[in-house]
């Protein structure tokens, strides 16, 4: 069946729920085992969807794509679909939805949706966080091996009921959360210049979890210290890495900010936006990331 025909990267909010019902349609059917082929650009977005609602049932759940066509010499499509069959055909994986995707070595890497990693722009398969691959096929896919999970990540506990979502919701809570890269000599202010009041602005960090903490005129320490009425959510610090926050982090945590760690901003993005659609107030859903916020030293 065809949840929507639709290249990924115009895929809104409600693209999510229309797969998200989908699959829930299938579940109630019956149906153990579900293949979906998603376009690359937007497939980490779906997947943490699908998870963020779905990860607790008995059914397996896989996405997979290409990044060439069909038609293309180097076409990916056969194997990655290959992939995705063994994938739901694999006794030692268990229940869960992951995505499945052929590397450049020919092995076909199997990734929790909820670990999955962004394609880079010059990248021609999906990693995963820390490393953190369930496990691999080789390339004839008839052997699994499965991956130690050593879990250095923060474990993620909540789950949204998709059953709550609101359609009418979504595009209202996809608008009040915007998401803004850090760079050198970003104009933090200027770009929080239009924001209502209760909004959330999610800043991508660079990677050791630091951004722009100086102080001075448009600056994001500014942006953070004057605009009280928004909320600034920072992600992600990566704790297996950095043990110890740098002075930077600290800045903007000490002017209001909260900083997330482990938890990369597209996972926390879709939290934000289909909790407040399911009618989860604010502030409890951030009293639950507590677990993946970094707390303030007390000396």
């Amino acid at each position: 069946r065809a949840a929507f025909n639709k290249n990924s990267e115009d895929l809104t909010p409600q693209d999510w729920l229309t797969l998200i019902n989908s699959v829930a349609d299938e579940v109630a059917d019956g149906t153990k085992n579900i293949i979906i082929t998603h376009g690359t650009d937007t497939m980490a977005y779906s997947a943490a969807a699908i998870a963020l609602c779905f990860r607790d049932l008995p059914v397996k759940v896989v996405l997979t794509g290409s990044c060439f066509p069909i038609d293309h010499p180097n076409s990916d499509v056969t194997v990655n679909l290959l992939g995705a069959i063994a994938t739901v055909s694999e006794p030692q994986i268990p229940n869960g939805i992951y995505v499945s995707f052929v590397n450049q070595a020919g092995e076909t890497q199997v990734i929790d949706a909820l670990d999955i990693k962004p394609m880079c722009f010059d990248e021609l398969s999906f990693k995963a966080s820390f490393g953190q691959y369930f496990g691999s096929f080789k390339s004839d896919t008839d052997s699994f091996e499965a991956h130690p999970l050593a879990r250095q990540t923060l474990p993620l506990s909540m789950k949204i009921n998709f059953s709550d979502i609101n359609p009418a919701k979504l595009w209202a809570n996809s608008q009040r959360i915007v998401q803004l890269n850090c760079y050198p000599g970003m104009n933090a202010v200027q770009m929080c210049a239009g924001l209502t009041a209760g909004s959330c602005v999610m800043i991508n960090l660079y990677h050791s979890g630091t951004g722009p903490s100086l102080a001075g005129e448009n600056s994001l320490l500014e942006a953070v210290t004057s605009r009280t009425d928004l909320i600034f959510l920072l992600s992600a610090l990566p704790s297996p890495y950095i043990t110890k926050p740098y002075t930077a982090t600290l800045s903007l945590m000490r002017a209001g900010a909260k900083v997330y760690q482990d938890l990369q901003p597209h996972v926390l993005y879709l939290l934000l936006v289909l909790g407040l659609s399911a009618g989860i107030d604010l502030d409890k859903l951030l009293t639950q990331l507590k677990v993946h916020q970094l707390a303030l030293p007390t000396h």
